[in-house]
C-alpha cells in the first residue's frame, strides 16, 4: 500500500474513533501522579492559580467551538463517525482563518486536565500525541473533501493553514449565529470538559495525599471545579431531556 493510501487507511480508522483519544491518555496521566512531581494538591491545599489556567484554556477551546457550532449548517462540522460528510464547503467564519477549528477546540479542551499536572513534559507528550493522532484525521477528511469539491477546495487550502489560525482575512459567515443549533451540538462537550476537569482534579489530589502518608481519607474537592462541574451537569440534564423529548433545539437547515 502506498503512503497517501496507507495514511488515509489510518485516518479514515482514527476519525471513527476519535473521541477515544482522552481514554488513551488517562493511563498516562495516572503514571506520571505516581512517578513525577506534581503541583496541583499539596496539605490540602490546592494551586487555584494551575485550576484557573486549566479551566481558561478549557473554555477557550469550549468557546472556539460554539463559535463554529453556532454558525455550521447541517450535515458539516459534526460527530459523524461511520463516515465523511459534507454538503457544503465551510469557508467563512472560523473556517476562513483556520481549516480544522473544532480539532483546535479540542485540543485546547484535552490539554486542560493536562495542564492540571504542572509537568511541561507531559504537557509536550500530550501535545505530540495529539498531532500524530489527528493528522492523520485531518489528511483522510481531506483526501474527501479534495475529492467532492476540487478546485474550490484546493483554493481555499491555498490561503488558510490547517490548524494554527492566521490573525488576517476574517470573513464573516453568511449564516446567522444559532443559539439553539449550538446548544444542540455543544451540550455534550461543556459536560465533558467540566467533568473531566473535576475527575482528573480529585484523582491527582486522592493519589498524593495517598503517597504522603494521608492515607484512604475524604479530600474535599477544589471549590471552583466542583460549581463548575455541579453547573454544567444541571445544564446538560435539562438540555438532554429537552433533546429528547421536543423539538425545542431543532433548527430547519442546520
Amino acid at each position: 500500500m502506498a503512503l497517501q493510501e496507507e495514511l488515509k487507511a489510518q485516518g479514515d480508522f482514527l476519525f471513527r474513533y476519535r473521541s477515544y483519544l482522552p481514554f488513551c491518555i488517562l493511563p498516562l496521566f495516572i503514571l506520571v501522579i505516581f512517578t513525577s512531581e506534581t503541583y496541583l494538591y499539596c496539605d490540602g491545599v490546592y494551586n487555584t492559580p494551575l485550576i484557573v489556567v486549566a479551566v481558561f484554556v478549557g473554555l477557550l477551546g469550549q468557546g472556539i467551538r460554539i463559535w463554529v457550532a453556532g454558525f455550521v449548517p447541517r450535515d458539516t462540522s459534526g460527530r459523524n463517525t461511520k463516515e465523511q460528510k459534507a454538503n457544503v464547503l465551510n469557508h467563512t467564519g472560523l473556517y476562513s482563518v483556520c481549516r480544522n477549528p473544532l480539532y483546535l477546540g479540542n485540543f485546547l479542551m484535552m490539554l486542560a486536565p493536562i495542564i492540571l499536572l504542572g509537568n511541561w513534559l507531559f504537557i509536550i507528550v500530550f501535545a505530540l500525541s495529539f498531532w500524530l493522532y489527528y493528522e492523520r484525521i485531518i489528511f483522510a477528511e481531506e483526501s474527501f473533501l479534495r475529492a467532492k469539491f476540487g478546485q474550490e477546495y484546493v483554493d481555499w487550502t491555498l490561503k488558510t493553514p490547517p490548524f494554527f489560525p492566521k490573525l488576517s482575512g476574517y470573513i464573516p459567515s453568511d449564516m446567522s449565529f444559532s443559539l439553539r443549533s449550538m446548544i444542540r451540538r455543544e451540550y455534550n462537550s461543556f459536560f465533558g470538559l467540566t467533568s473531566s476537569l473535576f475527575v482528573f482534579h480529585y484523582l491527582i489530589a486522592i493519589i498524593v495525599n495517598w503517597q504522603r502518608g494521608g492515607g484512604i481519607e475524604f479530600i474535599a474537592p477544589n471549590s471552583i471545579l466542583t460549581y463548575l462541574f455541579i453547573v454544567s451537569a444541571v445544564f446538560y440534564l435539562f438540555v438532554r431531556i429537552v433533546v429528547k423529548t421536543t423539538k425545542i433545539f431543532e433548527v430547519q437547515g442546520r
